[in-house]
Order: C-alpha cells, then structure tokens, then sequence
C-alpha cells in the first residue's frame, strides 16, 4: 500500500523534482518500503496510520524526490543534461530549464552507508516526534 499518489505530491506537498505520475509511483513505493521498515510496520495499524497521515504522505514524499536524485542517470561518469527534471517552461520564444545535474552528485556520489544514513535522517524529520520510530516494546 502506497501513502500517498501524485497529485498530493504536485498540489499539497509542492514537489516538482519528479515529472512524472509512473516514475513517482515507483519511488513512492520504494519510500513507503523504507517507512514500513523503520516504524516496524506499525503503520498497519489504521488507527496510527490515521493519526499520523499527513507526517507519514510529507515523509513518502520527502523520501521519493531522495530515491529519485540517488537514481537519475550518469552517462561516462558525466551528469546526461537531457534526462534532468525540467524544473521550468515558457511558451513565447519557447525555452525548457532543466534542473543542474550538479545537484544530484551528493546523492549518486553517496556511499550506501551514507545514503542509508541521509534516508534516516530526512524520516525522523516526518516521523520523529511521532512514536512511529520507536525501537522498544510498547
């Protein structure tokens, strides 16, 4: 079960890094992979899942645009300019801006470790001060 669809990712959490719905959908559920991991599924439980709803789509969100960074595509050790996120678009004189590919090399150019440590660090963020991250016996 995924948290949260596309149009909560353009129209409630302003994301414009991901373009497009079938590329959000799959870093949204390698996001909500990743939560269920750290909250130990807990998010199962409806009611917690109620409670906690808007933390948990923020977070999803949050995590995907982090995925989408770690995954965009290098060609010869070289960021491909082509294949970046447009990030804005005129009409008269027609002209696309992508997004600098210099942005993604702290996320491609992560070890796992690190990563794994950047992707923690962004849900506590979300999901800190929930109880959701809690390592003990409730």
């Amino acid at each position: 079960m995924i948290y949260v669809d596309f149009p909560y990712y353009q129209g409630f959490f302003h994301g414009s890094l991901i373009q497009s719905e079938e590329v959000f959908r799959t870093f949204s559920e390698r996001a909500t992979e990743f939560i269920n991991t750290i909250t130990f599924n807990r998010l199962a439980d409806s009611e917690k899942l109620k409670l906690h709803e808007e933390k948990v789509k923020k977070c999803v969100c949050a995590l995907a645009e982090k995925f989408f960074c770690r995954s965009m595509i290098f060609s010869d050790g070289l960021p491909d300019v082509a294949k970046m996120p447009e990030i804005s678009e005129s009409i008269g004189a027609y002209s696309v801006s992508r997004a600098n590919p210099f942005d993604y090399v702290r996320e491609v150019s992560m070890s796992d470790a690190e990563f794994l440590k950047s992707l923690k660090a962004t849900a506590f963020l979300y999901l800190g001060n929930t109880g959701l991250l809690f390592r003990g016996v409730e």
